[in-house]
């Protein structure tokens, strides 16, 4: 085996033997659903390409960096996981660590490592949508029937993790992170974003928008330098200062609210936001997802847009990828919002400082304030970032 670890036809879906597999598994044992991911390449995320028993197709669009999600912890670690009870096994702050539970209503699963030549290279995961003392029986009964193989892999399935203490490492990070916020911090937080609506409208609208014009103007005069090596120094100067006035605008500007917000709605204002991106950085950015509403509350909406603002700019700015994928989904009282893309990745624990603006720890911040879980997974297959957010936070538990 190659680089590469299946050919293009299996990655697409297209073949029939991990087709039939998911089947016969769901009809055998009676699973609610089966789900077979695969990594591309060593490093690489994990996508749930096959499956049976589905309830739509919002588990295809879900990709797991390695240590990320039920699939991306079980190909990292090299080890199985099982759950009888989601519901009583894990806090429901990290639910947002596994987004098929999200995507599949899941509340009991075995997920196992798959293995080809020695390597790990996908999982299969095997679930209820109930919970029962007869799925332990069904999971033993499962993996004692392979014998190690399934399909042309082997079948990892001894030495579970210990998940309790994985999840026990979680709440220490997030413990400073409270799931409930306070009316109290909705009104703070309205009353700075009336006092900055009117400089953040000037700075977007005026100013920054001024600037960007006479950057695409530079742009556009550059093939006319010709070789006058003084001209093009000159040149190099002027797209220098306008990059650091643009940097320390954005800089300002992201501490005030964002105008488009209040005018367009919170996705709206994301995809203008990103239609500027696109002009500016060249990336495609795809977005992904279906929200049950237009407007949420409002401190929520701010600080929501503009984790997802500096996500999908520092995607454009840093990752070198093509394409940044946003996907937004709400469900169970719960906003749920991810940013990716494929590019070169960070380290997440010592990121080299670039530019200006937030950074990774105003956005952690930002989570804090309106006690949602922020999550980022980064690597050489690129960078995962996930936010969830209680939807109820204004004054008497509506959102």
């Amino acid at each position: 085996m190659g680089a590469s670890n299946f050919c293009e036809d299996v990655l697409a879906g297209r073949s029939e033997v991990y087709a039939r597999t998911v089947e016969d598994l769901k009809e055998r044992y009676g699973f609610d659903f089966v789900g077979l991911g695969l990594t591309a390449f060593l490093g690489a995320p994990l996508k749930w390409i096959y499956s049976a028993g589905a309830t739509d197709e919002r588990h295809h669009r879900i990709v797991l960096a390695p240590g990320h999600g039920i699939g991306g912890i079980v190909i990292k670690a090299g080890k199985p996981m099982l759950f009888t009870n989601i519901d009583a096994e894990i806090d429901p702050r990290e639910y947002s660590s596994y987004p098929i539970v999200f995507a599949e209503d899941l509340h009991s699963f075995c997920a196992l490592p798959l293995v080809k030549e020695g390597r790990v290279v996908g999982a299969i995961l095997c679930a209820f949508r109930t919970v029962s003392d007869a799925h332990r029986t069904s999971y033993s009964r499962f993996i004692a029937d392979q014998k190690g193989r399934l399909a042309d892999f082997d079948l990892v399935s001894s030495d579970f993790m210990d998940f309790e203490r994985i999840a026990e490492e979680k709440r220490d990070d997030e413990a400073d992170s409270p799931l409930l916020v306070h009316s109290e911090v909705s009104r703070v937080i309205a009353a700075q974003e009336a006092e900055r609506k009117r400089i953040s409208r000037e700075l977007h609208d005026g100013i920054a928008q001024e600037l960007l014009g006479v950057s695409f103007v530079l742009k556009r005069l550059e093939p006319h330098l010709g070789g006058d090596a003084e001209a093009r120094q000159l040149f190099a100067e002027a797209n220098n200062d306008i990059d650091r006035i643009l940097d320390e605008l954005h800089n300002i500007s992201v501490e005030l609210r964002p105008s488009a917000l209040d005018h367009l709605g919170f996705i709206p204002a994301l995809r203008s936001q990103a239609a500027v991106f696109e002009k500016t950085y060249g990336a495609e950015i795809v977005f992904e997802g279906n929200l049950s509403r237009k407007r949420f509350d409002p401190a929520l909406e701010t600080q929501t847009y503009r984790i997802c603002q500096e996500a999908v700019l520092n995607a454009c700015k840093y990752s070198g990828a093509d394409k940044v994928y946003v996907t937004l989904e709400d469900a169970d009282g719960w906003l749920h919002a991810t940013v990716v893309d494929h590019g070169c990745g960070f380290d997440v624990e010592h990121p080299e400082v670039k530019g200006s603006g937030c950074g990774l720890s105003g956005m952690r911040e930002r989570a804090r304030l309106i006690g949602a879980t922020l999550t980022m997974a980064s690597d050489g297959g690129g960078t995962v970032v996930t936010l969830v957010a209680p939807m109820k936070m204004a004054e008497g538990g509506a959102a």
